[in-house]
């Protein structure tokens, strides 16, 4: 009988001493946190740069800033350094977007910035919308059209009947 009320006073004494360490007097006032800033991606405008002379400024100015900074040197591989992931080499760049990169590197003040908040300038694709029927891939079934042959759309191709629509 003593074990049990030991037991249970240990199990309350446990208790209370969790609650009251995680009571505190401080209080936080934000509702949200917001988390810590990345990627800098400035706003559109401008002419238009073709891809390797905006590759080859960004790059200067990224470099320039960095010796200014006494930073070590980084190499870039030209276009693939601003090309969005995935993208052909169709895209033209916003001269706006290369002036707030250039604005940005050359107001960091540690080396730690360039890694922190890379800048992404602003991509117009100029690619080609109008490909042929499935020559993105081969398609496993046949759902009105030649796919993966170059073949017709669904609209106008031969159905797997063999009517036309």
């Amino acid at each position: 009988m003593n074990f049990a009320r030991c037991w249970r006073y240990s199990c309350f004494g446990a208790l209370l001493a969790v609650l009251g360490a995680s009571c505190t007097s401080t209080h936080d006032t934000a509702d949200v946190v917001s988390s810590p800033p990345g990627a800098f991606q400035p706003d559109a405008g401008g002419k238009l740069i073709e891809e390797s002379s905006a590759c080859s400024l960004l790059v200067k100015v990224e470099a320039d800033a960095r010796a200014g900074l006494g930073c070590d040197k980084i190499e870039r591989d030209c276009p693939a350094y601003i090309r969005p992931a995935g993208g052909a080499d169709c895209f033209l760049y916003e001269q706006a977007s290369l002036d707030s990169c250039t604005a940005l590197y050359q107001s960091f003040t540690t080396c730690d910035e360039f890694d922190q908040h890379p800048c992404l300038l602003n991509a117009v694709s100029h690619c080609d919308a109008t490909g042929e029927g499935g020559a993105g891939g081969q398609a496993s079934v046949d759902v009105g059209g030649e796919s993966a042959n170059g073949g017709e759309s669904a609209n106008g191709g031969a159905n797997s009947a063999g009517a036309s629509n």
